[in-house]
């Protein structure tokens, strides 16, 4: 089953991963006038007993629009953050504003002045103080699942062009500081403009965002600058992603491509074409990630989620594709099931693919195999909107009691869930123990049966 993190009190469109144990989440109700707050809040993950949970440790709020798109890199002095609003990118830098010896652990001194500093402003202290902080109440919902499935499907906006300067008010905290360095409108669709997907470069130096013009536009860092403007698509672009040399991009679209892109000329190198015999525009690719192996760094995959462009009475199954991400030809093909498909990612390692639904379900795979290792089904009320791996190492394992991997999702439900996964030798060797005491019991009755015992 998922792990409850947390909940906060808007709809959720997105969540990255800052560091080993602080996520990124976004989201908000946007221009309308719902009460429904806009805003980044950073999450601290710790343990609580035998549960890992997320406490809010900075919120910033981003009114009066929703962050609908999110990217996250760290560039040394902090994280650089990518938000999507409406029609605009706006880039900001995430610090710490007081330097700990160890992130991984907790120091005492700090902790103690944090308490005092806390108690000064006259803040509860239950809810930020001691040696493990205390979780955040749960926000109540603001709108109904129909009408925040309505907001997600334009993303909060209103239709109208937006101005070019974007206003934000900073919460301020005693350990984090967010400060806003550029922000550059990135999609010019005429009647509703709106930025649906941002990517950072494995090196940070770029930024590619794509919308409902169906334009990749790439951008330079930090001052976004525009280096390549292209003409991808001729309907909305649904994703896209960088190559791990930062040279290609290719981006989907609900126009039934899928292209790839030289990012220093901008010219086209390539179309993804799924080689399985389906009616042509029977299905369209919704997602695509590149992914490095863990063995060979310089060994690159890609991987597409395909969805039917039409929902019919009786489903169409969904399905995950590996592609040689040289030659750009399909390696092979697995079908998810009839659920409908709605995010996907791929683990730091490339070890693994994590998948989630428009019902709610949150999936994992092995990335060369694209066999399902895990699924928790309804781990949320409704369709999962952003997903991210916590990193493969000794600190996510002490936060999950051991998981072999862990899934973050967010919805639009209010949720942020933890879908963690147990070794998969340790699920061998409970399948081996039942398995022996069922033969065990089987024997047991053939003998008694027999007269024998």
């Amino acid at each position: 089953m998922a792990v409850r993190l947390c909940s906060a009190n808007y709809p959720l469109y997105a969540v990255t991963l800052l560091d080993d144990a602080h996520i990124l989440v976004a989201g908000g109700g946007g221009k309308a006038r719902t009460g429904v707050e806009n805003a980044m809040e950073i999450f601290e993950l710790q343990r609580e007993g035998k549960k890992c949970v997320a406490t809010s440790i900075h919120k910033h709020s981003t009114d009066p629009r929703a962050v609908m798109s999110l990217a996250a890199k760290s560039d040394g002095k902090g994280h650089l953050v990518a938000a999507g609003m409406d029609g605009k990118c706006q880039l900001f830098r995430i610090t710490r504003s007081k330097e700990t010896p160890d992130e991984g652990e907790q120091d005492a001194d700090k902790e103690a002045s944090r308490v005092n500093q806390a108690g000064k402003r006259g803040k509860k202290t239950g809810e930020r103080e001691g040696g493990k902080r205390g979780r955040r109440k749960r926000g109540k919902k603001t709108k109904s699942a129909e009408n925040e499935a309505n907001l997600r499907k334009r993303k909060g906006s209103t239709g109208h062009k937006v101005e070019r300067s974007t206003e934000v008010t900073d919460q301020t905290s005693s350990d984090y500081k967010v400060e806003s360095l550029a922000c550059v409108d990135t999609d010019f669709h005429k009647e509703d403009p709106f930025q649906k997907v941002v990517r950072f470069s494995r090196d940070g130096d770029i930024i590619a965002t794509g919308g409902a013009d169906g334009h990749v536009r790439v951008w330079k860092v930090p001052k976004l600058e525009k280096k390549l403007d292209i003409k991808a698509h001729l309907d909305e672009i649904d994703d896209l992603d960088i190559s791990p040399s930062g040279n290609k991009i290719v981006s989907v679209s609900r126009d039934y491509h899928a292209y790839v892109w030289k990012v220093e000329s901008g010219k086209r190198e390539a179309e993804l074409h799924w080689d399985r015999e389906v009616p042509e525009k029977s299905y369209r690719i919704k997602a695509v990630r590149f992914g490095t192996s863990q063995e060979k760094k310089s060994t690159v995959q890609l991987y597409t989620m395909h969805i039917p462009a039409r929902r019919e009475r009786k489903p169409l199954p969904c399905y995950l594709t590996k592609w040689d991400a040289m030659k750009f030809v399909p390696v092979k093909t697995r079908s998810t099931g009839t659920e409908l498909l709605s995010s996907l990612t791929v683990s730091d390692d490339g070890v693994f693919l994590g998948v989630g639904t428009g019902s709610g379900d949150t999936m994992i795979y092995v990335s060369w195999s694209l066999q399902k290792a895990h699924r928790v089904s309804e781990a949320h009320g409704i369709f999962v909107t952003g997903l991210s791996f916590l990193k493969n190492n000794a600190v996510t394992a002490e936060l999950t009691s051991g998981a072999e991997t862990a899934l973050v999702s967010v919805s639009a439900d209010h949720h942020v869930n933890l879908t963690p996964m147990r070794p998969r030798h340790m699920i061998s060797t409970w399948f081996a123990i039942i398995g022996f005491l069922v033969l065990l019991v089987i024997v047991m009755v053939y003998l008694g049966q027999q007269g024998l015992i």
